[in-house]
């Protein structure tokens, strides 16, 4: 058999295999025509019943489309639920195409979703309503907090929704599935290692009025409103003491010193009751 045999034999079998595949192919296209079909159809009648039985406003009014914009979804609950089902279908039209086709690797792999997918809808369900939990209590901890005069409750708000998302975060990709092992710990040092910097920094910026404080207490039985004191060059009456500070008043005004003056400086009592003239 010389070249040009051979290459009519090459080109005739693969003609055949291409005729005897081609209704397959067919076949495929069309069942895929017909899910995409079916699959926009049944998206459509769902979002219609869910907007026509209010799905979007309790979605409102739960807090779902705040989630939504956070992850830059401007649609409404109904949309998405809508979305899901449609792809959920197209899968499922898919796995038949393969089947069709003959390719068993796609189907395993689909299949292998579909059971996995109980799995992924409890761990989205977890960061949902995590998510809407902690906005929440974010609300709740910067409304308490400005409500009894904290100043920076927004900071802390956000900084307690942030703390409450990481932890649901973790928790829905433990649910998934996923390894957080390193995740966690890696998390624990970073803020075991916040929590004491915030710990050091505070008790140093806080030591001058601990100190007053301290002072304040153990020199209230000494001193007292009325007193006519001499504390270094300066004579005067007290007019106030609190917690962190005294009042003397002097000829030139009234001067304020740090309560922590009546346990470091020498303090010259000159009259219990200010001398009449």
């Amino acid at each position: 058999m010389n070249f040009l045999d051979s290459l009519k034999v090459a080109f005739s079998s693969f003609l055949q295999v291409a005729i005897d595949f081609l209704p397959i192919v067919a076949a495929a296209i069309f069942l895929m025509l017909i899910g995409w079909l079916i699959s926009k159809f049944i998206s459509s009648l769902i979002r219609k019943g869910l907007v026509a039985a209010s799905f979007d406003q309790l979605g409102e009014k739960v807090g779902v489309d705040k989630l939504l914009n956070r992850i830059k979804i401007d649609k409404g609950a109904s949309w998405v639920v809508a979305k899901i089902a449609y792809w959920l279908l197209i899968l499922v039209f898919v796995t038949a195409t393969a089947d069709v086709l003959g390719w068993d690797m796609v189907t395993m792999a689909i299949s292998s979703f579909f059971a996995y997918t109980p799995t992924l809808a409890v761990a989205l369900l977890i960061l949902i309503v995590g998510m809407f939990l902690a906005e929440k209590i974010k609300s709740a901890t910067t409304t308490t907090a400005e409500s009894i005069g904290v100043s920076g409750a927004k900071a802390i708000g956000t900084i307690v929704y942030y703390l409450l998302l990481i932890i649901v975060v973790i928790s829905a990709l433990n649910q998934a599935g996923v390894d957080t092992t390193l995740i966690t710990s890696h998390l624990t040092i970073f803020f075991g290692g916040l929590l004491l910097a915030f710990a050091i920094s505070y008790g140093l910026a806080s030591k001058d009025i601990v100190s007053n404080m301290l002072s304040s207490y153990y020199g209230k039985g000494k001193y007292k409103e009325g007193q006519v004191l001499k504390i270094g060059d300066i004579e005067g009456k007290v007019i106030q003491i609190d917690n962190l500070s005294i009042t003397l008043e002097h000829q030139s005004g009234k001067v304020i010193f740090p309560t922590s003056l009546l346990l470091t400086q020498p303090i010259v009592i000159i009259s219990d009751i200010e001398s009449e003239d």
